[in-house]
């Protein structure tokens, strides 16, 4: 049995608050520690999305998306060039001092088709023979008047063939100015725009899928409104506002579309000018 003294009432009541302030003084501590594991988690989990993110942009930036990869032997200021025999250049340095009529077109353009027709066959004598080089840029401005954005389908599809084909380009460009259709209507489709290069000897299936695909569709539209209607020709100080958009040794043909006799004159007397 202890001798100790009993505590009395106000040591007693002194005790009890002694308690409770080493009791709350534990329990501040530990919602402290729970704060700070909290923050503590928080900023670590801040920091690894920021890293993340600067991961990310410094991924897109060395390695971005394409939007559509660019179509091989477009290589002429976005260009196909046709040369001798009717084979498309694939150095840009080949067969460079030939006098290189270029042409901007819109397959859905009713003065493209009227400017083809009359003209395609002595073209097509001109570039064989090797005498000149022809340069032909399909762009695309026309889908309103089509009721299937035909412009930019076909126009996309003859770059299918440059990408794929190209020795059959010039044959394939002839072949989609013969089935253009009227202004406002519905153009073929695209397995109808498949069939027409078959028709020219087209037979390489990635090609065939690049057309009914509209692979270069996005291609096209990009090209015409990003690059050909914001800037000069290169080389020249000519701005194409419309198509057909003819330039030979840096002078744009003005004459009548129609009359290949006019345009025969013009392209000699210019390509002798320089």
């Amino acid at each position: 049995m202890s001798n100790a003294p009993r505590p009395t009432r106000n040591e007693q009541r002194e005790a009890a608050r002694a308690k409770a302030r080493e009791m709350r003084e534990a329990t501040k501590r530990s919602a402290s520690r729970k704060r700070m594991i909290l923050i503590t988690s928080i900023v670590a989990a801040v920091a690894l999305a920021v890293t993340g993110v600067v991961l990310t942009i410094k991924s897109e930036v060395n390695n971005p998306v394409p939007t559509a990869a660019s179509p091989a032997n477009m290589i002429f200021d976005g260009g196909i060039k046709i040369g001798k025999g009717l084979k498309a250049i694939t150095n840009t340095t080949d067969q460079a001092t030939t006098p290189n009529i270029i042409i901007y077109e819109d397959l859905q353009c009713p003065n493209c088709r009227d400017f083809e027709q009359p003209n395609a066959a002595q073209i097509r004598d001109w570039v064989s023979s090797g005498k000149y080089t022809v340069q032909i840029h399909p762009i695309s401005f026309l889908d309103g008047n089509s009721a299937n954005e035909y412009s930019s389908r076909a126009g996309g599809a003859a770059i299918c063939v440059a990408n794929g084909d190209p020795n059959r380009f010039f044959d394939y460009n002839s072949a989609l100015y013969a089935s253009q259709p009227a202004e406002g209507s519905a153009g073929p489709s695209n397995d109808e725009l498949a069939s027409t290069a078959q028709s020219v000897g087209v037979n390489n299936k990635p090609v065939l899928d690049c057309i009914k695909n509209a692979t270069y569709k996005a291609y096209v539209l990009n090209y015409t409104q990003n690059t050909v209607f914001k800037r000069v020709v290169p080389g020249t100080n000519l701005q194409v506002n419309g198509t057909p958009y003819i330039i030979l040794n840096g002078q744009h043909f003005t004459g009548n579309f129609t009359n290949p006799a006019l345009f025969a004159q013009w392209v000699l007397s210019t390509a002798s000018s320089k």
